[in-house]
């Protein structure tokens, strides 16, 4: 396990983003169950939002969809062609997921001054190029030493 570099913050686990973030992440695992309870498999599905998804090639949902799929692949997905009944049962059950803000970060942190984050079991850190850009209250600077603690904690 990779550790962050210092200065680390902690979202805090009573704001709304990390509240949407754990529901966003309950709501895909309770998507693709009940995807694999109607269509049979999810091997090959992707989404990156509830309009644009698709499947890869060569894989189980491939050959369920197959006419379903516009010809081309995009980066290597082929995406559902939007007048297909499918796309509009999926499309309908991928607008169930909680959406969060990709781009929340940058307004938490400050623009381009996230390095990178880490989830240590339910706890949720980010480290940070410059700790005087961080002006949230959803956030809270930890001392590094408690973080290199927790994640010791952790590996045991």
């Amino acid at each position: 396990m990779q550790t962050l570099d210092a200065p680390v913050f902690e979202v805090k686990q009573s704001s709304d983003w990390y509240k949407k973030k754990i529901k966003n992440e309950d709501d895909q695992i309770k998507f693709f169950k009940k995807f694999e309870e109607v269509y049979g498999s999810a091997e090959g599905f992707a989404f990156w939002h509830s309009e644009y998804f698709g499947v890869e090639s060569d894989t189980e949902c491939y050959e369920i969809f197959k006419n379903d799929l516009c010809k081309n692949p995009k980066d290597g997905y082929y995406p559902f062609k939007k007048r297909s009944e499918n796309y509009k049962k999926i499309k309908a059950m991928l607008e169930q997921i909680e959406e969060v803000n990709p781009f929340k970060a940058h307004d938490v942190f400050g623009l381009n001054n996230v390095k990178a984050s880490q989830w240590i079991g339910e706890r949720w850190f980010f480290g940070v190029k410059d700790a005087e850009k961080v002006s949230s209250d959803e956030v809270a600077k930890i001392d590094y030493k408690q973080y290199l603690q927790l994640l010791l904690e952790k590996l045991d």
